[in-house]
């Protein structure tokens, strides 16, 4: 199978099933999604996990899905570094997908709102020099992600120099 045969899953629409996420799984895949190194090997990253026992207090801020990953990251006062390690945490992101798709697992990375106030990131333990890089939201696809209707190819543009 190659990465063009999982574009129906990495579109990340659609519904999430019921079936409930094992911690285990997010866990082995976060172990192999974490080679995103920056310069340094700082690993900026921390991991807020919420399973349906703990979903409740995400409810009205986020989509329903079985189970939540709430990426914080490290606020750097250089702004380098700062770059550096949310492109890190990108790459981070990116593989998170990637392996959580061959494991017909479906993640959709989100950047509400709620995200950037203080009050609601301290209420899920994002610490004060941290800051939520995104909130996946974690759980497998509810019938054929296939069968959804193709999303609209983008033209990409480019200029030349």
């Amino acid at each position: 199978m190659t990465l063009f045969d999982f574009r129906p899953e990495l579109r990340g629409s659609g519904f999430f099933s019921r079936q409930p996420v094992p911690r285990q799984l997010v866990l082995e895949l976060l172990n192999d999604a974490v080679w995103a190194p920056n310069d340094g090997l700082r690993e900026p990253w921390r991991f807020i996990y919420a399973d349906n026992g703990g979903s409740g207090r995400l409810s009205g801020l986020q989509e329903p899905a079985p189970a939540y990953l709430i990426v914080a990251m490290k606020e750097e006062s250089d702004p380098y570094k700062r770059d550096e390690d949310f492109a890190a945490v990108c790459c981070l992101l990116q593989n998170f997908q990637l392996l959580a798709c061959e494991r017909r697992l479906g993640v959709r990375r989100t950047m509400n709102d709620w995200i950037y106030d203080r009050k609601q990131m301290n209420a899920f333990g994002v610490q004060d020099k941290e800051r939520i890089a995104a909130v996946l939201e974690i759980g497998f696809w509810d019938g054929d992600p296939g069968a959804m209707p193709p999303a609209k190819m983008a033209e990409v543009k480019f200029d030349l120099l």
